[in-house]
């Protein structure tokens, strides 16, 4: 009897070590997919090599209205860039500390254009 009990739980340990093993090959296998997903559509992105993006930088005099925002909305239209990102860029340039900007100042802002200048 002892041995029947042996013998069962020594093939549960079995199936056990299977599912746990089978289970860790599945999800290194789903992160492998995953970051190769991710990776070919970064080189996608940013290897366009039919219409490449040049990015510049200028001084901007602040409009009454204006909000770092607006001006990311307006100036991030040619390229990949998110306005979170822009805003944190700009806000760097310019050792911005808040959101808050005052018409009349100048900043310097990047903008993108496909033309080589």
């Amino acid at each position: 009897m002892n041995a029947v009990r042996r013998n069962k739980k020594r093939a549960r340990v079995a199936q056990l070590r299977k599912r746990i093993f089978l289970s860790g090959t599945i999800l290194v296998v789903l992160f492998v997919m995953v970051f190769t997903i991710i990776g070919l559509k970064d080189v996608s992105a940013t290897n366009n090599s039919d219409n490449p993006i040049y990015k510049y930088y200028t001084s901007y005099e602040i409009q009454p209205g204006d909000t770092l925002t607006s001006i990311a909305q307006k100036y991030t239209v040619n390229s990949n860039v998110s306005i979170s990102e822009y805003i944190r860029e700009v806000k760097k340039n310019n050792n911005l500390v808040t959101d808050r900007i005052t018409s009349g100042n100048y900043i310097v802002i990047s903008y993108y254009s496909d033309e080589y200048k």
